[in-house]
């Protein structure tokens, strides 16, 4: 039996981030850490983030069901881009419909204005017709 001594002082100084240059490496990148399990770890992090804010109410089952689909189109490059993206949709919704409620205030308002000028206008001509 011999020692393993030396063996745990390099997988220390590996941790360490000792050891680990070019000349170092004989695998290609993706053979080191596969590109599959980095997409599969990445989408199961922005999944359950999508899930988390569903069932918090953060956001509807439409929001939800369209930030799914772009994740998986690989949209997102990392949680804090999905966050960001429900912020800004979030704050867009609601300008639309202050926006939208602004407009049926005017309109509402407009119709009001037509229905005083035409009842005004009705009354002038039965006075005039009163008169004559």
């Amino acid at each position: 039996m011999h020692s393993r001594s030396r063996t745990r002082a390099l997988a220390e100084a590996k941790r360490a981030g000792r050891h680990t240059g070019f000349g170092k490496r004989k695998g290609t990148a993706n053979a080191r850490m596969p590109e599959q399990v980095l997409w599969m770890r990445r989408q199961r992090v922005i999944r359950r983030l999508l899930s988390k804010y569903r069932e918090q109410g953060k956001i509807d089952k439409h929001l939800y069901h369209e930030l799914y689909k772009l994740a998986k189109g690989n949209t997102f490059k990392h949680k804090r881009a999905v966050v960001e993206h429900v912020i800004k949709a979030k704050a867009e919704a609601t300008r639309e419909k202050a926006l939208k409620d602004e407009a049926e205030a005017r309109r509402v308002k407009n119709r009001a204005a037509r229905e005083r000028r035409a009842a005004r206008i009705a009354e002038k001509r039965e006075q005039l017709l009163a008169e004559n």
